[in-house]
């Protein structure tokens, strides 16, 4: 079983030596705490943290006969660090175990984030790598928006061990730049193809008309089969100059 601890503990530290007051570990961990608890935003760490008892607070990393950090605190530790270093670290949270079988479907997805617009009614935007089995995301990242969304799922492909996966998607990820992408790291991938790509759909609808069964290194054998077992012909006594 992975342990929190350990992976949140690999995320680098932004802060000077001076802002140290509390372990980033610990920091993360508070605020991973209130978000898996319900609560949204750092105002409700910060009171979630007050709540805690010297004990809760060892647990999570915090130094002994320190107090929970001030709402300031972990606004300002939240603001400094780098995104894709939290989706990377709480991605290893997430991801399959390499040895289990049944995890074998990863859908890649762009959502715009519920409540996320600012002042200028602009949205935030994230692609996520979702496993059905698990019921949970195994990798995300931010994302330019709808349209736009290769580049993003190039770098999420990158984020997610696809050894032995099928990655699924709608039709935009059928691209050559995303489906190498998964080839090159382990995987395979089933795309739809829609009408916008009216060559590529051509082409698949010609194969699919002409036979590819039996597959070409075994027509020979078929051929053979179907000779051995085919019936003698039947021949005239008369002919052979039999009475």
């Amino acid at each position: 079983m992975v342990s929190v601890r350990s992976v949140l503990r690999q995320i680098p530290d932004p802060r000077g030596k001076k802002g140290r007051q509390h372990p980033l570990e610990a920091l993360v961990g508070l605020m991973l705490l209130s978000m898996l608890s319900g609560r949204k935003g750092m105002m409700a760490a910060f009171r979630l943290g007050r709540t805690l008892t010297p004990r809760q607070l060892m647990r999570l990393g915090f130094r002994r006969g320190r107090a929970s950090p001030c709402h300031a605190t972990l606004t300002e530790t939240l603001r400094i660090l780098d995104p894709a270093t939290l989706a990377q670290a709480f991605g290893r949270l997430t991801a399959p175990a390499q040895d289990d079988e049944d995890h074998h479907q990863i859908a890649i997805d762009g959502k715009t984030l519920r409540g996320s617009k600012d002042a200028a009614g602009k949205a935030e935007h994230v692609l996520s790598g979702f496993c059905a089995t698990l019921e949970q995301s195994v990798g995300h990242t931010s994302s330019r928006g709808k349209g736009m969304e290769i580049p993003d799922a190039l770098r999420l492909l990158n984020q997610i061990d696809l050894a032995g996966q099928i990655v699924t998607g709608d039709a935009i990820f059928c691209q050559k730049t995303v489906t190498s992408k998964v080839v090159e790291r382990g995987g395979d991938y089933v795309f739809p193809v829609k009408n916008n790509q009216k060559d590529l759909r051509g082409e698949i609808e010609t194969a699919f008309k002409t036979p590819v069964f039996p597959p070409v290194g075994m027509a020979g054998d078929a051929a053979i089969g179907a000779r051995q077992n085919r019936p003698a012909p039947h021949r005239d006594p008369s002919r052979r100059g039999i009475e």
